[in-house]
């Protein structure tokens, strides 16, 4: 678990963007879902009053999203399968 503050979130996902989110645009993310109650920014905890992020957890969902496992099979043979299976059909040929 690597717990980082808002403004070190900002700073290590969003270092190559020109205009990256306000720390205010960040904070209110993180207590918002999505309409499956999954979390808009995964990994988003408060530890008293202040909101902290699991970069660890917020990458591994992010990379479950893109490779099209969101939320995760559960398996790990399924989730070779399906990254597999979409290699494949993004590859053209």
């Amino acid at each position: 678990m690597r717990a980082v503050s808002i403004q070190d979130f900002i700073d290590e996902v969003f270092q190559y963007d020109s205009s990256p989110p306000a720390v205010f645009t960040i904070r209110r993310h993180c207590d918002e879902k999505y309409e499956f109650g999954r979390p808009m920014i995964p990994g988003a905890f408060k530890l008293g009053k202040i909101w902290k992020i699991d970069l660890d957890c917020y990458y591994r969902e992010m990379d479950r999203s893109i490779s099209g496992c969101e939320g995760g099979l559960g398996n790990p043979e399924e989730e070779a399968f399906v990254d597999n299976l979409a290699r494949e059909l993004a590859t053209p040929g």
